[in-house]
């Protein structure tokens, strides 16, 4: 059996770590194939392990614009398939222009799916666009596909209902956890020892749908209550959203809490940025499966969480939840959360029981179990 994968809609950040991930786990015995092949950008394809069943087939054509990428998998993607022998073409990014069956692919971005979330940003701006286009392209692809895998049972539904057909394969399965580097301390300290401030984290990248203003409002309203509440924020920003937490930031009174914006964290931090923290805030309100969430409850760190489907999926009754669009829903659950610390630590003790269920081995068994399956169907 021999699988290839078409990378030239994988550039960076999530999706470049789940391939990364999937193949530091995939093994040939165990999953039925014979070779991997992977066609990418160069630059793409050398951050990639190399084991004698991976073959890169490296293009300086896909590190370019859209339009010479989608060109090139119109023109060149099918030959190429046809001349190595593939079986099936797996698609990790939601998005195909060649003929080539059977293809499965995957989603893995749930904001064109829900335009109700569309208002959050300006009516004819560009992220606007972006949405509506991927939303047309992913929906295509979807429709047509062989095989489509799912990371969660909400995402299921909602894609499941926007593209308005039987799809012909499905399975749901989850991303994994990276364990070497999310796990617990050994012993959580308790809040607040000898005097110290309430450390509070929220990374994620900064949108409208993620409320970061929102955030910053709630922690400004507890000022008065717990004036040693610090809370910092991470990750890569939306411009124009970048602007109004700023602004946000900037009105706040000099006395009120200290929150600070720390930019983009790799992901490779994290954890260090976990263990100097008490609390990480999590407020989306529009995700598939956040790998921040699972991530943080391997972490065993305590989380206040967004009551939005699929977080209690996922976190089930191991969180505080709240209303992400409603700044004082936000502060009555940091407020709970500090003023019962023994509850507090029993759910994230719960959280660490519930993210067991997520390992980076079991995604890549399932996910290579299912496209073997959708291939042999195929034939």
């Amino acid at each position: 059996m021999i699988v290839a994968f078409d990378l030239h809609n994988i550039r960076d950040g999530g999706g470049v770590n789940y391939i990364r991930n999937l193949l530091a786990h995939a093994s040939p015995d165990d999953d039925r194939f014979t070779e991997i092949h992977l066609i990418g950008a160069p630059r793409l394809l050398a951050g990639y392990p190399d084991r004698p069943w991976i073959v890169k087939h490296g293009f300086e054509i896909l590190d370019r614009g859209l339009l010479r990428r989608l060109w090139f998998v119109r023109t060149r993607m099918e030959p190429l398939l046809h001349r190595i022998g593939c079986d099936v073409l797996y698609v990790p990014g939601g998005l195909i222009v060649t003929r080539f069956r059977p293809f499965v692919t995957i989603s893995r971005n749930m904001m064109p799916f829900r335009p109700e979330f569309w208002g959050m940003y300006p009516r004819f701006s560009a992220d606007r666009l972006r949405l509506r286009l991927l939303r047309r392209l992913n929906a295509a692809t979807f429709a047509r596909a062989d095989g489509m895998i799912f990371l969660s049972e909400t995402a299921r539904t909602v894609i499941g209902r926007v593209v308005g057909r039987a799809l012909r394969r499905v399975a749901v399965i989850a991303h994994g956890v990276d364990r070497e580097r999310f796990r617990p301390l050994d012993a959580r300290p308790g809040l607040r020892e000898n005097g110290a401030a309430v450390r509070l984290v929220y990374p994620s990248r900064l949108e409208p749908y993620k409320h970061q203003v929102e955030v910053v409002r709630a922690v400004e309203a507890l000022s008065a209550e717990l004036p040693d509440l610090r809370v910092r924020l991470c990750g890569p920003a939306n411009p124009a959203y970048l602007e109004q937490v700023h602004a946000e930031l900037a009105a706040a009174p000099p006395a009120r809490a200290r929150i600070e914006y720390l930019g983009e964290v790799p992901n490779a931090s994290l954890p260090a940025l976990y263990a100097e923290s008490d609390l990480l805030l999590f407020a989306s309100s529009c995700e598939n499966l956040p790998n921040i969430l699972i991530e943080a409850m391997a972490s065993g760190i305590p989380i206040c969480c967004s009551d939005r489907s699929p977080m209690p999926e996922i976190a089930r009754d191991a969180c505080l939840y709240f209303d992400p669009t409603d700044p004082a829903s936000i502060a009555a659950a940091v407020r709970t959360a500090v003023q019962d610390w023994d509850a507090t630590l029993a759910r994230a003790g719960r959280a660490l029981d519930y993210a067991r269920a997520y390992s980076w081995e079991k995604t890549a068994r399932l996910t290579f179990a299912f496209i073997v399956a959708v291939a042999r169907a195929g034939r």
